[in-house]
């Protein structure tokens, strides 16, 4: 019960923005402070926004910004991801791909959708192309920051045990950068939206944007807002639902990592002394030489050297 009245609070105090501002919107349009010809007021937009509903023609063009939005996100995180990891793992990916991400990535990439309707022509095509290359940066990056914030200690125990490479990014390097990916897709999120949006409005036959330029053109602004609300609830849902995403991955994971294993034991078969300790988790042998033979000693964090020569 009180979990409820505590969450109704929240969501109160965060909606009461919100609220004043549609107040004070319709009561300076009501009280003619502001020219309800150029600005509509909010119980004239939704109006339009359940005629637009009722007709259909809300859905059909929201469903295409949203194809087009999204469809675009999914093509950068599949390539704008691997790309980032690849240069945290690999120098020589990061001396070729590194001059040109950094070369491009201040370009604003509302100035190429002209350049890519020349090349591909008008369609759903190049409006995705345009909002993947929008998406592309802002994931490779916080990818890359991701893999290179890793703690590299925990790499180091890892390869001391003899956890092959692929292990060792998929129980740890891809976990522990999974905030930053989770950060730079939220971001990219906010992008899609916005070129999706712009590319309609340059040049399309559908879509939220087309329908903005539409109304807009013939004067029916009210309608013209309705239609622009209809994708900023969408982005909005869209927004929550990554963060709530976001929260659950947290948790998950901190109640994984607070979990104690089952038997931890040294390579000679002895009981560690200290199972949450991470020098009696890694192998004391292997930390005493074979990590030495692979890393180097002095890679090796002093704290970890229990024993070593």
């Amino acid at each position: 019960m009180r979990r409820s009245l505590s969450a109704m609070k929240l969501l109160a105090a965060r909606a009461a923005p919100i609220a004043v501002l549609l107040v004070l919107w319709q009561a300076a349009v009501s009280l003619g402070f502001v020219n309800a010809d150029f600005l509509p007021s909010p119980y004239a937009i939704s109006i339009a926004g359940v005629d637009l509903i009722r007709g259909g023609e809300l859905w059909s063009n929201l469903g295409v910004t949203m194809l087009t939005s999204f469809g675009g996100l999914v093509l950068a995180l599949l390539i704008g991801v691997p790309a980032g990891m690849l240069m945290a793992k690999s120098r020589v990916a990061d001396s070729l791909l590194g001059p040109l991400v950094k070369a491009t990535y201040s370009l604003p990439k509302t100035a190429l959708i002209p350049l890519f309707f020349l090349w591909f022509g008008i369609g759903a095509t190049t409006d995705m192309i345009s909002v993947m290359l929008a998406c592309l940066l802002p994931l490779l990056v916080y990818a890359y920051h991701g893999v290179h914030a890793v703690p590299r200690v925990l790499i180091w125990s890892a390869e001391c045990m003899g956890t092959p490479p692929a292990r060792i990014f998929y129980a740890i390097e891809l976990p522990a950068s999974l905030a930053a990916i989770l950060t730079g897709l939220r971001i990219a999120l906010g992008f899609s939206f916005v070129l999706a949006i712009s590319a309609e409005m340059i040049a399309a036959k559908s879509g939220i944007g087309r329908l903005k330029v539409e109304y807009g053109e013939n004067g029916a602004y009210d309608y013209m807002f309705a239609a622009v609300s209809g994708i900023v609830i969408v982005a909005f849902a869209a927004d929550r639902g990554l963060i709530a995403y976001h929260a659950c991955a947290a948790l998950g994971r901190s109640h994984t990592t607070r979990r104690e294993p089952p038997d931890a034991r040294t390579c000679d078969g002895t009981r560690s002394a200290n199972r949450a300790a991470l020098p009696s988790a890694v192998c004391h042998h292997h930390l005493a030489s074979g990590c030495k033979l692979r890393l180097g000693a002095s890679d090796i964090p002093a704290e970890l050297l229990v024993g070593g020569s």
